[in-house]
């Protein structure tokens, strides 16, 4: 349970303990029933020595008969003398009518604030908008809680899957802890701590005794023994009670402190390298927010230094602070001379001097280091200076107030000519300093020379669009404007006209928009706090908003290798945001190709199937197309291909089935098939065979006869796979099954049990070998034992419209999947849990996706015409992925404020 639940009862006082129930489960189904024994005592257990009654008492009804007049007021008793209600929710609980009636006395004569929810099964999904549950979504609800909740409640969902023979294995402990943190009002950090005692208690017991007996022999022995396994199995319960500890305090911090958050999960896993703590780490990573820096006032400006490890926050109170980047804790003095609040801050070239303006009419320039002031301040005399930026020589600073222009001569202090004055505002200074932007007076900007005072060509005009907010690409040759609708245009800088037509934002409102050092995207912060990037090409979002501030976000600035982005807010803090995490590694590649296409195994080369009955090559890196396409007036519009395993040769099936030499871009001997339509299409693992799907059954060609033989099994299949050892084929069945067959005898060996819904659409191997993935029209994963071809676990949920594709990375650590919501998700395949946001840019559904073969980067391609590559770098080693963005700051002092005592000191990252 959060600690936001905890607070909402914090005030409530001590709880009935002596008397009475504290906890009553509510419950339905034979699932839950079998494990809920070992919940009660687990919740009467805590914190409490054996020779002592139980602080919490749990009352828990195990007839499991239908309802009737003396066993509901035996139930209606247990309620009134029960201080929470504690509903273990699942589709079962929501059809009950034991479970709605125990809610619906509940919440006749007590409060709803003190029902806490368990999922067991199905899931929970609050709509923000509405302010209440999601009712097609939320399968675990009972019905009668729709409505009652004034916000969204914080609820625990338990893992009930299988394991082996061992049956149902749930996180009882995690349950227990988090029901008694509440009940009791303590934190569940206080109520673990009192186990902690009394172990200790135990073992400095444990120790007298096995000293007063070391005289004795045999019996002596024993002890000693018994006393060194005893402490072992302590030490082992404390460091996995601080390690659940830790899980669960990286997971809460994650949106307040990202910084701690990823701390706690980095401990977590050097303390016990489980799956679970590799989860937790993994999810920390992921998160594009990765730092806080904390403000008393509102923040309005925000800029990194040239080296990058520096940022410069400036706010209401007029004091300039400056932070190291990767410990995000403040580097030397404040500095203090502004006596109102601070407009905007720009780094010298060198980054040894900062320069900050502010509504006090003045400019002052500081020295980084010595955390001084230079010299007397530059007063304009004219009102607040609301823009500073530095020239590229770093000798003169150009200064804009709300109409008036100034260029200052910084070794003189004196200005340099006669300020520039407008009729409308100026709006932003480019890097250099010798270009300025200003609303123009019926809509549009105006660009000025601040060399020679003089417009630049005529205005950017656009009759009644009030622009708020303008940006100068780096690299000179654009700019962007914000309008007061939350529009954005992209502008030739040469010839001041709009490049393409304007992006409509979702939002309105965009106080600040900023480039990225390549100017390819735009950084823009909206009113309702949110921070979204926009590719200016392609003009849509890339990935979904930066959400994280909590009122307007005022300033955003990237760092000089556009790794990281700043943003500030009225919310009195400064957010970072790790912008690379799992999002787009390089621009889409404009294929035009809307349905098949195949990645070649060594990754470099991408055949595409186009509109224009066209198979090319592209090449991954350049984003560029091969001379000659391979095959011109395809038959198919969605031909079957293939690469080998050398990626030196293409099956493609396009009128019949071919072979192709990638290199010279021939056909290797006679077609395989004159004729006829070829579907799905798959080479062995050692290039000597070929699968090939028609329309009434599959074929398997024997490459290395002359000339090639085919072999037909006795299935239709539109999709399969080969084990990686080349022994079994994998089909999908009409009848949503998978089918096995033995690739020496080709015969059918066994098939998974019917548990998808709708057509599988694809299926994949484990580079191991011991998983199968199955991909479904009913919107789920499934995953299932290779060697028992019973599935594991529970489906992966969350694409929507069906899933077109799954493909393990080449560790098997990782699985990715496309759909039709146009996304493209990564899902741990430990912890069957996904892995961060969905991977957000294609504007159709998803046709394909594959791993080159580091698994650093990921390929997806699109009914849109384009294929994209992904950043999942961070999911092949996330604890060096981790440490590599921490840069050091992860020392042993960290590990002593972040892990509770206990536990012994570890390295968190390698020197």
């Amino acid at each position: 349970m959060s600690a936001r639940l905890r607070s909402a009862v914090a005030g409530r006082g001590p709880v009935r303990a002596e008397l009475g129930y504290g906890v009553f489960l509510s419950y339905s189904g034979e699932r839950d029933r079998r494990w809920l024994p070992r919940l009660r005592h687990e919740i009467e257990k805590q914190s409490r020595p054996w020779y002592k009654p139980p602080r919490i008492r749990v009352f828990l009804d195990k007839t499991g008969v239908s309802i009737g007049p003396e066993l509901w007021g035996k139930i209606e008793a247990g309620l009134a003398r029960s201080d929470w209600l504690v509903v273990l929710a699942s589709p079962e609980a929501r059809a009950s009518v034991w479970v709605d009636r125990e809610i619906a006395w509940w919440l006749e004569h007590k409060s709803v604030h003190t029902i806490l929810l368990v999922v067991t099964a199905g899931r929970l999904v609050w709509d923000e908008q509405q302010g209440d549950w999601d009712s097609e979504l939320s399968t675990a609800l009972p019905a009668r809680l729709a409505g009652k909740f004034q916000q969204q409640p914080v609820w625990k969902t338990v893992d009930l899957r299988p394991h082996g023979g061992a049956g149902f294995s749930p996180d009882v402990d995690g349950v227990a802890f988090g029901v008694a943190s509440v009940v009791r009002g303590l934190s569940e950090d206080e109520l673990r701590s009192e186990g902690l005692r009394d172990t200790r208690r135990n073992l400095r017991t444990a120790r007298i005794v096995a000293a007063v007996l070391g005289c004795l022999t045999l019996i002596a022995s024993t002890l000693s023994v018994v006393a060194v396994l005893s402490r072992a199995e302590a030490t082992r319960q404390r460091d996995q009670a601080v390690v659940q500890q830790l899980v669960n305090q990286s997971s809460s911090l994650t949106g307040r402190d990202p910084f701690a958050a990823r701390l706690k999960a980095l401990a977590a896993w050097r303390i016990d390298p489980s799956p679970q703590t590799r989860f937790a780490v993994l999810h920390a990573s992921v998160d594009p927010a990765s730092g806080v820096l904390s403000h008393s006032v509102p923040v309005d400006a925000v800029a990194f230094s040239p080296d990058g490890r520096t940022v410069a926050s400036g706010g209401g109170d007029g004091v300039v602070r400056l932070w190291r980047t990767r410990t995000q804790r403040t580097t030397g003095r404040p500095l203090i001379g502004h006596h109102q609040g601070i407009t905007s801050i720009a780094f010298a070239p060198d980054g040894r001097t900062l320069a900050s303006s502010g509504f006090d009419g003045t400019v002052r320039l500081w020295d980084v280091s010595g955390g001084t002031q230079i010299g007397a301040p530059l007063n304009a005399r004219s009102g607040a200076v609301h823009s500073v930026a530095f020239r590229h020589d770093g000798r003169t600073l150009v200064t804009v107030g709300l109409g008036t222009l100034r260029v200052w001569d910084l070794a003189t202090r004196r200005q340099i000519g006669q300020p520039l004055d407008s009729a409308g505002h100026f709006l932003a200074v480019n890097s250099d300093g010798t270009r300025v932007g200003s609303s123009a007076d019926r809509g549009g900007v105006q660009l000025w020379d601040t060399e020679s005072r003089a417009p630049v060509a005529g205005a950017s005009r656009h009759p009644g669009e009030v622009v708020t907010s303008l940006s100068f690409s780096p690299d000179g040759e654009t700019f962007a404007t914000a309008d007061i609708d939350g529009g954005l245009r992209w502008w030739d800088m040469s010839t001041q006209t709009p490049i393409g037509e304007p992006i409509a934002s979702l939002s309105t409102g965009i106080r600040s928009i900023t480039f990225s050092p390549d100017s390819t995207v735009l950084a823009a912060a909206y009113e309702d706090g949110g921070v979204r990037l926009w590719d200016l090409r392609r003009r849509a979002q890339v990935g979904g908003p930066l959400i994280g501030h909590t009122t307007t976000a005022r300033a955003v600035a990237f760092s000089p290798d556009g790794s990281v982005l700043a943003s500030s807010s009225e919310d009195t803090a400064v957010r970072l945001w790790d912008i690379r995490t799992l999002r787009r590694a390089a621009a889409p590649i404009d294929t035009g190709g809307q349905g098949n296409a195949a990645l070649s195994p060594d990754g470099r080369t991408l055949a595409v199937a186009d509109p224009e009955e066209t198979v090319s090559l592209w090449n991954v890196a350049t984003r560029r197309r091969g001379d000659d396409p391979l095959v011109r007036d395809a038959d198919e519009l969605d031909p079957g291909l293939a690469f080998r395993a050398d990626s030196a040769v293409l099956a493609i099936g396009s009128d019949g089935l071919r072979l192709w030499d990638v290199t010279t871009r021939r056909p290797l001997g006679e077609p395989l098939l004159d004729t006829g339509d070829v579907g799905a299409l798959a080479f062995g693992p050692k290039g000597r065979t070929l699968v090939s799907g028609g329309p009434d059954s599959v074929r398997v060609w024997d490459l290395s006869a002359r000339p090639p033989t085919s072999t037909t099994l006795g299935a239709r299949s539109d999709s399969f796979a080969w084990s990686p050892d080349g022994r079994v084929l994998a089909t999908v069945t009409e009848d949503n099954t998978v089918a096995f067959w033995d690739m020496v005898t080709h015969r059918r060996i066994d098939e998974t049990p019917i548990d998808h819904t709708a057509q599988i659409t694809a299926v994949a191997w484990s580079p191991d070998g011991t998983t199968l993935a199955t991909a479904s029209r009913d919107d789920t994963v499934r995953l299932w034992d290779a060697a028992t071809h019973e599935r594991i676990g529970t489906p992966l949920r969350g694409h929507r419209g069906g899933v077109t594709s799954v493909v393990f990375s080449p560790d098997g650590s990782t699985l990715a999947t496309g759909g039709n919501d146009h996304t493209v998700r990564l899902w741990d395949v430990a912890t069957e849990r996904q892995i961060g946001d969905p991977l957000e840019g294609h504007a159709a559904g998803v046709a394909g996706v594959a791993f080159p073969p580091d698994g650093r980067t990921l390929i997806s391609w699109a009914q849109d015409g384009t294929a994209q590559r992904w950043n999942v770098d961070v999911t092949v080693d996330p604890v060096r992925s981790l440490c590599g963005w921490a840069g050091g700051a992860f020392t042993t002092a960290r590990w002593r404020e972040a892990v509770p005592p206990g536990p012994e000191s570890r390295p968190l990252c390698p020197k």
